[in-house]
């Protein structure tokens, strides 16, 4: 069933006021009718059913017929994703994949070796469209939540970021050269759930030495994410798939 986001919070009998781009979802693409019924999370990620009772063109009018009590759709710990600069399509789909695998925020930060630069115009633009690519897979994925995107514009704005997590994580691929992959199994069996966890990954040119460094005198573990070299856009999701393992598997 298809779901949905809204910026308030609900209660039985009450109307859903959806996003426009909803309403015209609903309506042009879904292409409901009076009756049919889809999903609605408020703010307080509380999840509900709603049934159509008007359709005006792209216009679409609900309301709340009960409360949901389904098993929670979230990691049982917050994960924070911070990514350096890669090409946009490969942006788009890492936001897309960590948010379907439970990602809670996802920083896309400017480092030495990124292949692309983002000045002020061209953040902005990319931001509105991360934050549209994580809302709808949110929606796909019937999460409880839409993860933050935040650009930060250095590694020392990223550092500071940091100060309120638990583990701080730094995938390196010369760790997983070197053959320590145990220390990322060692960190998570350490971390309670309700902990808060950050990973930084570089980009398609890696994280320079300097940053790894720098990195580590600031409190991050260096970890490795097993014996074969992962793409940029593919390592952030094979984390989540061992923190979704340790977790709730």
């Amino acid at each position: 069933m298809q779901q949905y986001f809204v910026t308030e919070s609900l209660t039985i009998g009450a109307s859903v006021l959806l996003a426009e781009e909803d309403q015209y979802h609903l309506s042009r693409v879904m292409r409901v009718r009076v009756g049919d019924c889809f999903e609605v999370v408020d703010t307080r990620q509380l999840r509900w059913l709603a049934e159509v009772s008007q359709v005006d063109g792209a216009s679409i009018q609900a309301t709340v017929l009960e409360k949901l009590d389904q098993e929670s759709s979230e990691l049982p710990v917050e994960v924070a994703i911070a990514c350096g600069l890669s090409k946009n399509d490969k942006l788009d789909w890492l936001v897309q994949k960590t948010t379907e695998t439970g990602a809670h925020t996802f920083y896309p930060v400017a480092m030495e070796r990124d292949v692309v630069k983002w000045n002020q115009k061209k953040a902005g633009k990319r931001l509105e469209r991360l934050e549209k690519i994580a809302k709808e897979a949110a929606e796909q994925s019937h999460r409880l939540f839409i993860p933050r995107v935040s650009y930060l514009e250095s590694l020392d704005t990223l550092i500071h970021e940091s100060q309120s997590f638990n583990l701080k994580l730094i995938a390196y691929e010369e760790t997983a050269k070197s053959g320590q992959h145990s220390q990322l199994k060692q960190a998570l069996q350490k971390l309670p759930p309700s902990s808060r966890i950050l990973c930084v990954f570089g980009s398609e040119g890696g994280l320079s030495d300097k940053e790894v460094k720098t990195l580590k005198e600031a409190g991050f573990i260096s970890v490795s994410l097993g014996p074969r070299i992962l793409r940029a856009e593919t390592a952030p999701v094979y984390l989540l798939s061992a923190i979704s393992y340790q977790y709730e598997l």
